[in-house]
């Protein structure tokens, strides 16, 4: 490898643990990259002579035997920015974020449920982003990632998905209209990666990141990064089978988790009670079964409605034995869970009382910790923004 492309490399290894650890010492960055210690030391004179790092206090000794004190590193933010976006049936969201994760600003273009087959396409996004992005320029966006609810296929240049909404959508003519370098991923890869880079506290190199929102899924990062990144089945937890009696799901197999907890499946299981006659507070939070949106699935429960109640608690049954066979078949120190239906704090109760009820263990063995992450509309966008921050400034093709 040539002398430069080897530097490169080393430079951006230092970054990364800047990033992922910091504030962090040269010597712990030397000990963890393998990096010798003078390389590290004059690589990182030079990072903090170009502004990127700076040195932000002391600690004591990270290991054992020395008794000085390490200097700790820092990235300086607000040097590059970033602009991220969702794409989703309830909204198409976007961000504007600096390097070190900081959300600088954020806009919600909300979708009613009667409005998604005539506002979700390729050219309305399009129209939305361009604007959010001429909104920005004073801040020079350096790069542009978008959040897929689904894949990218490189092979058809279309978004893998099982919702025909976003088979049809035309990712490639937005990309191809946009000027900035443009990073297309999973969204909830986009989550597992910024979780795994700026999240404080650091969930760690070994994790697994559950969203539940319209669809189910799962990312899983391993030693740093996400796998099965380029196998698109890796990580469909929405279909995995949890009553094999139970209803029919899009994927063609009955009693999928799916059916049971996503989004999608809970609405449709709040139609059905909605038009049943039974009592129900949704009556007073809407006057037709199609225009019920989660928040106000999530209102009813919290207003005491029995019959939504029944539905969320089955979720979160169902939930909880896909966690806690995901426990047992990845190396993962933490579930990180994300979503709105974990929002209620007795809805968050129950499902950590039904996981624990039903964990496997084994002598020696320590509980998974199962961490809820506090949920916000944008968490995708901004997500978005810092894997298209990553894309530039952590990776390299040498």
């Amino acid at each position: 490898m040539p002398a430069t492309a080897k530097k490169q490399k080393q430079r951006l290894a230092i970054l990364r643990q800047v990033y992922t650890r910091g504030p962090i010492s040269r010597v712990d960055i030397a000990h963890i990259t393998g990096i010798t210690p003078a390389i590290t030391g004059s690589i990182v004179s030079e990072l903090i002579q170009e502004g990127i790092l700076a040195e932000v206090g002391f600690t004591g000794p990270t290991r054992p035997g020395s008794g000085r004190k390490r200097v700790l590193l820092a990235l300086v933010g607000g040097r590059t920015y970033y602009i991220g976006s969702e794409l989703s049936e309830g909204a198409f969201t976007f961000s504007l974020v600096d390097n070190v994760g900081h959300a600088v600003k954020q806009q919600v273009i909300h979708i009613a449920p009667a409005d998604v087959h005539k506002v979700i396409n390729a050219h309305n996004y399009l129209k939305y982003l361009q604007s959010f992005i001429a909104q920005c320029q004073k801040f020079k966006p350096a790069a542009i990632g978008i959040a897929l609810p689904g894949h990218f296929n490189g092979e058809n240049q279309r978004i893998s998905s099982s919702n025909p909404l976003w088979q049809q959508f035309a990712i490639t003519s937005v990309v191809s209209s946009i000027s900035l370098p443009t990073f297309l991923e999973n969204n909830v890869h986009c989550m597992a990666i910024a979780a795994h880079l700026i999240s404080v506290p650091h969930p760690g190199d070994n994790f697994t990141y559950f969203h539940l929102g319209r669809g189910i899924f799962s990312s899983y990062v391993h030693n740093g990064q996400v796998h099965g990144h380029n196998n698109f089945l890796i990580g469909e937890v929405g279909h995995t089978i949890v009553n094999p009696s139970g209803p029919i799901c899009e994927c063609g197999r009955r009693g999928c988790l799916q059916t049971y907890a996503s989004e999608g499946s809970i609405i449709k299981h709040v139609h059905a009670l909605f038009q049943s006659g039974n009592k129900t507070y949704l009556h007073q939070l809407t006057n037709k079964a199609t225009d019920i949106t989660f928040d106000n699935v999530l209102q009813a429960y919290n207003m005491g409605d029995d019959g939504v109640a029944a539905i969320l608690d089955d979720a979160m049954k169902y939930i909880a034995q896909t966690i806690n066979n995901l426990s047992i078949m990845l190396d993962s120190r933490q579930i990180i869970l994300h979503g709105r239906i974990f929002q209620p704090v007795s809805l968050a109760k129950l499902l950590k009382s039904d996981i624990q009820q039903n964990q496997f263990l084994i002598n020696g063995t320590t509980l998974q910790p199962v961490n809820i992450q506090k949920y916000s509309v944008s968490d995708g966008a901004d997500a978005a923004a810092t894997m298209a921050a990553s894309q530039l400034l952590l990776h390299t093709n040498q």
